[in-house]
C-alpha cells in the first residue's frame, strides 16, 4: 500500500440511507464539496480503515463503535492528489446528531433507492465518469459520485 493515502467512510444507516457532508469552507481543500467523511493518513492510523473510522468520529461526533466496516471499494483516484482515495463501506448504528463545525457544513441522509434510481442521475459529460446527483440544492459530484456509483454497480 502507498505510504500517503485518504480513506473515506461511506456509512450506511439502517440499509436505506447513505451520509454525506458539505464540507467547511474554512478547509484547505475541496471547499464546500459534498463529500464522505474522510481525510488522510495520520500516524496513529494502522491503515485505511481506521483512517476512515478515525475521520468519520471526528467529523461527525460519533463513538468507533458505533461504525462498522463491513466492505472496501476500489480506490479511486483523484486529480487533485497523488494519491489514492480508499472508501470504507460502514454500517452505522445510530444517526449523527451533531457534527464538528469547524470541517463540516452540513449532513445529508439520501435514501438509497433514490441514489440507485439511475433517473435521479445526470451525465454532466465533463469527462467520462463525470456524474452528477442533486441533493437538496447541492450537486454530488466527481470522486464522491464515482464512489456512489461503485457502491450501487451502475456500470
Amino acid at each position: 500500500m502507498e505510504h500517503d493515502y485518504a480513506s473515506v467512510a461511506l456509512l450506511i444507516y439502517e440499509e436505506k440511507e447513505l451520509i454525506f457532508i458539505k464540507r467547511s469552507d474554512d478547509l484547505p481543500t475541496h471547499k464546500g464539496h459534498i463529500a464522505f467523511p474522510g481525510g488522510k493518513k495520520e500516524g496513529i492510523d494502522d491503515n485505511i480503515v481506521d483512517t476512515a473510522i478515525r475521520e468519520a468520529t471526528e467529523e461527525l461526533v460519533l463513538d468507533s463503535s458505533s461504525i462498522i466496516p463491513i466492505g472496501i471499494l476500489d480506490p479511486i483516484d483523484t486529480i487533485e492528489y497523488k494519491f489514492l482515495v480508499y472508501p470504507i463501506i460502514c454500517k452505522i448504528n445510530e444517526k449523527p446528531v451533531s457534527f464538528n463545525k469547524s470541517e463540516v457544513q452540513e449532513v445529508f441522509f439520501v435514501s438509497i433507492s433514490e441514489l440507485h434510481d439511475e433517473k435521479n442521475w445526470i451525465f454532466r459529460g465533463h469527462y467520462e465518469t463525470d456524474w452528477i446527483f442533486k441533493i437538496n440544492n447541492e450537486i454530488l459530484w466527481g470522486a464522491t459520485a464515482k464512489m456512489v456509483r461503485n457502491l450501487l454497480n451502475f456500470s
